[in-house]
């Protein structure tokens, strides 16, 4: 079998009529836009592109009907900040950051049968979990976002 080198517009002009020339023109057609990933938006966006076709001589014009691609659904990338921390390196990191106090003085102030299970929680758990209630209840009381999580669980992961 003999495949065509298609390296310029003249190789191309030269198989015009052709299924190589046209499977050849249907990539082209493919090139006209990129697929670009935007993390903080959570969306993938068609960008025009007409690198590829310029250097054919081509404009977007010789593609009638061409139409941007559907987008792929978007998938939030996996994160690098550990979902989970035993409670030793929990407590040393609350420690170093000067927090121990004010998370234990915030877990002894909740009242009731929460209050209780939240003490059992913080005392006998093997670990700590970032999507925990009672982690996610405690962030506001220390004043800290979700990226001041983050770091934190990523600092005490390294204890």
């Amino acid at each position: 079998m003999v495949s065509t080198v298609i390296n310029t517009r003249e190789d191309l002009d030269a198989i015009t009529g052709t299924p190589e020339h046209d499977a050849f023109m249907a990539t082209l057609r493919g090139t006209l836009w990129r697929l670009e990933k935007n993390d903080a938006a959570g969306v993938w966006h068609a960008v025009k592109d007409n690198t590829t076709i310029d250097l054919f001589g081509f404009t977007r014009a010789d593609f009638h009907g061409a139409v941007a691609p559907e987008l792929p659904a978007y998938v939030q990338p996996p994160s690098d900040v550990p979902q989970a921390v035993s409670m030793r390196q929990a407590r040393l990191a609350l420690l170093g950051a000067n927090l121990l106090s004010q998370v234990n003085a915030a877990i002894a102030s909740i009242p009731g049968a929460e209050g209780e299970a939240a003490r059992i929680e913080w005392e006998y758990a093997q670990e700590v979990r970032r999507d925990s209630a009672l982690t996610q209840s405690l962030v506001p009381a220390l004043g800290i976002n979700d990226a001041g999580l983050d770091a934190f669980f990523a600092a005490a992961a390294a204890l």
